[in-house]
């Protein structure tokens, strides 16, 4: 659920410079995590990057994404959407994570812009993509576009695959450090997108999950939300779900802050206030190990991995990785897991399917 980035921009709605680094910062780093896991995309464009409800940004449609590592390159084939392909996508050569970032340079300077740096009818955007330079975006969008922002994307999209940036990390801190050094403050630390964009904060009138009191979960909203912004809602709830005890749901929720310090920050503000309990007493006893946190067997991960497969496609793995690390027991494994599928059925099915549903 949640509209693609598309929906926006051919309605011409525009983004202000903030707005932008905030839903760069968030593509860039999902895309890094999925490269460190050797998956490479290959369709990066705006209709795969929706934009939820709740404030997220998901990246989408991983159809034609392969893994990094197979012996099964297509070499001579050509995949891929025509004006955000890279240079040796239209040349059928081999692709690696680089092949990501050009087409991440040409989403950037969409939303910089309101038009693409290669426009045209398909044969003539690959040669240009292939040989002739891109307009400064700042000459385009003079008064939206500080020059800072024209040679990061003379980086992004480089002809060549080993004159662009490395991975989409470098490509994050390079636009991070832009745009913090003429002024603009900190990009958001969570995956959030800025609420003015999509999100509007409504009262919420639904039930606690059995075992809560309202008023207790909202205390943690109001403690979390400064580290995750208008996820915080969402992340409570959904936590609130899987447990009812007290310390267990506020280290689920600390995972969600990307900071280690920031997380115990909170850890201890949240048991202190919302719970009355010192974080030394909830402090699980390292002698005596909790046999419900083992972590997932890699068996049960790779099987997990095949049945959500049929949903997401090849970015299964990189999912079931990240649950099993994340959760601990076997039934938060995929509770987690399950998270990713936006049909209600899907995941119903999916949960039936793997012994954990209702």
């Amino acid at each position: 659920q949640g509209r693609g980035l598309r929906d926006f921009l051919a309605r011409q709605e525009r983004f202000g410079l903030q707005e932008v680094m905030t839903i760069m910062s968030r593509l860039l780093d999902a895309l890094d995590y999925a490269h460190e896991h050797g998956v490479v995309h290959r369709d990066i464009k705006p209709q795969n990057i929706i934009m939820t409800p709740d404030g997220r940004l998901k990246l989408a449609d991983f159809g034609i994404a392969r893994i990094d590592r197979s012996n099964l390159t297509q070499v001579g084939s050509i995949m891929g959407t025509p004006a955000y392909m890279s240079p040796e996508q239209y040349a059928g050569q081999q692709v690696d994570r680089r092949s990501d970032i050009f087409s991440c340079g040409v989403v950037l300077y969409e939303l910089l812009t309101g038009v693409k740096p290669f426009e045209g009818p398909t044969e003539t955007v690959g040669y240009k993509i292939c040989h002739e330079p891109h307009r400064n975006p700042s000459e385009i969008n003079p008064q939206g576009v500080p020059e800072v922002f024209d040679a990061i994307l003379t980086k992004a999209l480089a002809k060549k695959p080993e004159d662009r940036y490395a991975s989409a990390r470098d490509f994050a801190e390079a636009l991070a450090k832009s745009f913090e050094t003429r002024g603009g403050v900190s990009i958001p630390s969570e995956a959030t997108i800025l609420p003015t964009i999509i999100h509007q904060d409504r009262p919420d009138t639904t039930s606690p999950p059995p075992g809560w009191e309202a008023g207790r979960l909202r205390a943690l909203e109001e403690l979390l939300a400064p580290y995750v912004g208008p996820m915080a809602r969402v992340l409570v709830k959904r936590s609130a779900k899987i447990t009812t005890d007290g310390p267990t749901l506020v280290r689920l929720l600390a995972e969600s802050i990307r900071s280690e310090r920031d997380a115990k920050a909170f850890a201890a503000t949240a048991l202190e206030k919302v719970f009355a309990i010192a974080q030394s007493e909830a402090a699980p006893d390292q002698s005596s190990p909790d046999p419900s946190n083992r972590p997932i067997d890699p068996g049960e991960v790779d099987k997990a991995a095949g049945r959500l497969a049929p949903y997401v496609g090849p970015i299964a793995k990189v999912m079931a990785k990240k649950a099993a690390a994340q959760a601990r027991d076997l039934k938060a494994f995929y509770q987690r897991l399950a998270e990713n599928l936006a049909d209600p059925d899907e995941r119903a099915e999916f949960l039936k399917n793997s012994g954990c549903g209702e």
